[in-house]
């Protein structure tokens, strides 16, 4: 709803598909258990999704950094990305299993864009104007939530049997999640609007 609200200050940016994407979660995260429940499995509704939202934020990245051998790593790790996509259903199904390959590589690939753009700010006068830079706010939320959440998804696949660790696993999820829309949400109401880069 925040996004909705303060959609204006990022219409004319790289981020004006952000709303649309976190309302694409919203809607994906409520039918997947209706999903589960009438067909017994959600597991390629949530594939799918990690492929949009990787993708996007790529896309994202490459638009705000303007080092051209930041762009073309940027551009060259999409394109892994995207490989590992139809190389991960060569040994795991995409409709009966998680794309573990895919999703531990594409969180790599985005905090490693995110770290390019931290060094673009750290080396440019962006960094004077940081905490007005929506796509500070959140690349802060993603990168917290990807560190956290890539040992527990690790966790979680490897260690199938192991049924205690998954509560409290669960709740430390959950905490990511709220950290991570907590900043965007900040990010939203704090910054002013950007005109496009």
């Amino acid at each position: 709803m925040v996004s909705i609200l303060y959609y204006k200050k990022v219409n004319n940016t790289p981020l004006k598909f952000f709303p649309l994407i976190l309302i694409y979660i919203f809607v994906n995260e409520f039918s997947a258990e209706y999903t589960y429940r009438y067909f017994g499995t959600n597991v390629p509704q949530y594939n799918v999704y990690n492929i949009i939202f990787f993708l996007f934020f790529y896309y994202v990245f490459w638009s705000y950094v303007k080092n051209a051998k930041h762009k073309q790593w940027i551009k060259i790790g999409a394109i892994i990305f995207i490989l590992s996509c139809f190389v991960n259903v060569l040994f795991q199904s995409f409709v009966r299993e998680p794309q573990l390959l895919t999703y531990v590589l594409g969180a790599c690939l985005l905090i490693f864009c995110i770290i390019l753009y931290y060094i673009e700010i750290l080396t440019t006068s962006k960094i004077l104007l940081i905490n007005q830079d929506f796509l500070f706010w959140i690349s802060v939320g993603l990168l917290l939530f990807y560190v956290g959440y890539i040992p527990i998804k690790l966790t979680r696949h490897f260690f199938v049997t192991q049924q205690d660790l998954f509560p409290t696993l669960r709740l430390v999820h959950y905490i990511l999640i709220i950290i991570m829309n907590g900043f965007f949400i900040f990010g939203f109401l704090w910054t002013t609007r950007r005109s496009r880069v």
